[in-house]
């Protein structure tokens, strides 16, 4: 594995080289850049990939002023420096200035960080870090999704452990940084193997569709209160509406991508409202053992139920989801033995998915 991502980063150094000579017909080998900066500069060649964290930044600051956030104003000024900034690295790119395209792209992604903070407080930035995670943790499947699964999940684990080295560091807004290119390396790799940004229609509508489910599953367990209630009960309803709310936000956006034909996008909205409708269901601020034991429950349930409405005539992707369903809650269960909580995330992608196959 190693030897591989060593010859498809110099490749890719290799292919940046010879754009940025074509563009402005200088020989750009004047700077070393190390592999991981040349991934670093390959998100620019998208326009999706600094477009979608300032949007998804946006949503958390508009949930947050719906919310009374006394900062809001901050988050949107951060925000719109940040679009700027990531202007500047792609007009650096294309004038052969690596380095500076480099600089300007990371002081984006600080500024993307410092509004997080601003509007969502430090509760936001680790769920920038655990989405990064539970990314990692279920890529495996998703051939029609990343354009190479296990790769992309080596490297958002790589770039969600950076964030937490440095988040113990007390850096949170470096740490923000480090998960936000996490961030746009996902979308930079939504699409099918060799068709880099292709997603199928059908896949995108899928996607959509799951998510659909995952913000009414979310809401019906929390109005069913089939997840356990805290002692600060306030306190918890308040952050888990701003989840839910986040949650139809996005949702909002995969269905406007959609509808535009925008597949690659639409899929990248979904799974974020498929996250933000997980945050809820957990309630923020750590998930407890009596949640991860209900989350087993639930997702053993729903499959139970899911497997006796299967039929002889269920269609094939029907019978795809539900062996993918199977494979992830084995997954989720093995992860919280473990020790590790992020185990909860495909078990709710598992429950999800079973909920969406029930009529």
């Amino acid at each position: 594995m190693k030897t591989w991502m060593m010859h498809r980063n110099l490749a890719l150094l290799g292919l940046l080289a010879v754009a940025a000579c074509d563009q402005v017909g200088t020989g750009l080998f004047n700077d070393d850049l190390t592999p991981d900066e040349v991934l670093e500069l390959t998100v620019l060649e998208d326009e999706g990939s600094f477009d979608i964290p300032v949007e998804i930044t946006t949503v958390g600051t508009d949930v947050a002023a719906s919310f009374g956030a006394s900062r809001v104003s901050e988050g949107r000024s951060l925000t719109a420096d940040a679009q700027r900034h990531f202007a500047a690295a792609r007009e650096a790119l294309r004038a052969g200035d690596r380095p500076r395209a480099l600089e300007e792209a990371r002081e984006a992604r600080r500024l993307i960080a410092r509004a997080v903070l601003a509007t969502g407080g430090q509760e936001a930035l680790d769920a920038l870090i655990e989405r990064i995670e539970e990314i990692s943790l279920t890529a495996d499947d998703d051939d029609d999704v990343f354009d190479d699964p296990r790769d992309i999940a080596d490297e958002l684990k790589t770039l969600a452990d950076a964030a937490r080295d440095l988040l113990a560091r007390g850096d949170s807004v470096g740490a923000g940084e480090r998960a936000i290119l996490g961030e746009q390396r996902a979308r930079y790799r939504r699409g099918r193997r060799d068709h880099r940004g292709d997603i199928n229609p059908d896949r995108a509508r899928l996607a959509v569709g799951l998510a659909g489910t995952s913000v009414s599953l979310a809401e019906r367990l929390i109005a069913n209160q089939d997840v356990p209630p805290r002692d600060n009960a306030t306190d918890v309803a308040d952050r888990q509406n701003r989840w839910l709310m986040h949650a139809n936000r996005m949702l909002e956006r995969a269905e406007q991508a959609l509808a535009n034909g925008r597949f690659a996008r639409a899929v990248h909205f979904a799974q974020h409202a498929h996250w933000s409708a997980l945050k809820a269901v957990i309630l923020p601020g750590g998930i407890t053992e009596e949640e991860l034991d209900a989350m087993v429950v639930v997702a053993d349930n729903l499959y139970a139920e899911a497997e006796a409405e299967l039929r002889d005539d269920s269609s094939e992707l029907e019978l795809r989801l539900f062996e993918r369903a199977g494979r992830l809650i084995e997954l989720g269960k093995s992860k919280l033995e473990e020790g590790n909580k992020r185990g909860v995330a495909p078990l709710w992608r598992a429950s999800v998915i079973c909920a969406w196959l029930l009529p």
